[in-house]
């Protein structure tokens, strides 16, 4: 078996359980001429063939992880559930912040999610209206997502998010009870106007976990939408 052969065949083994896609078909020549480039250079350098091919497929053994990280999904689907789903979470807080409108932080908070959920609600509208010509084919145009880089962003919203929660706590901690604790005097909540006020300044951060949510969301819809071949 000549050096050529070689090189076909662990391509061959390689890709054996990958579908039959464009994209992998692509992928697949891309490698296979790089891998030949490198071995021609090993040889070159002074190594056998042998030598050559055993270091060259040493550097691409993470290849079925490469493709696997790659999703081909339908483009315009998977963006209105995105949206879609980032319009749910902002009603649904707002919804659940309007009994905390008795309170003036109340007031300010719902405002604020009506304003976030009326713009990603415009954004949504505005998405499907740019791209009605593309609804009657949706499923013909693609995008590729990268799903290491969208955990790595989930993780990093998720990181973010309980940071943020960690301050502010904190913050709202100090502020109300820094000097109990630091004059040793026990902490009163007289009634409860002073019991809602407390429970609302520290559940209010909370809300903001619709970010680290979208992100997430956006991670699970990719095997929702994932097509196994290039369109268009």
């Amino acid at each position: 078996m000549n050096l050529e052969e070689r090189i076909s065949r662990h391509m061959e083994r390689l890709f054996e359980h990958a579908q039959d896609t464009t994209a992998n078909r692509e992928l697949k020549e891309e490698i296979h001429s790089n891998l030949t480039a490198r071995v021609e250079d090993y040889i070159d350098q002074g190594m056998s063939e042998e030598q050559a091919f055993e270091k060259a497929i040493q550097h691409i053994a993470g290849l079925d992880q490469i493709m696997s990280d790659q999703h081909q999904v339908q483009r315009f689907p998977y963006w209105t559930a995105v949206l879609q789903s980032a319009l749910i979470y902002c009603l649904i807080a707002w919804i659940i912040t309007i009994p905390m409108r008795v309170l003036m932080e109340g007031k300010i908070v719902n405002f604020w999610l009506m304003i976030a959920s009326a713009l990603v609600g415009g954004a949504y509208l505005l998405y499907m209206w740019s791209n009605r010509e593309r609804q009657r084919n949706a499923e013909a145009t693609t995008t590729v997502i990268r799903s290491t880089t969208l955990r790595k962003w989930t993780r990093i919203a998720w990181w973010m998010w309980g940071a943020l929660i960690l301050v502010l706590w904190s913050t709202q901690a100090a502020l109300r009870f820094g000097s109990n604790i630091w004059y040793s005097r026990p902490v009163q909540v007289e009634g409860p106007y002073q019991f809602a006020v407390l429970v609302i300044a520290f559940v209010i951060p909370l809300l903001t976990i619709i970010v680290p949510l979208v992100v997430q969301k956006a991670g699970r819809l990719v095997r929702e939408f994932e097509v196994g071949e290039i369109r268009g």
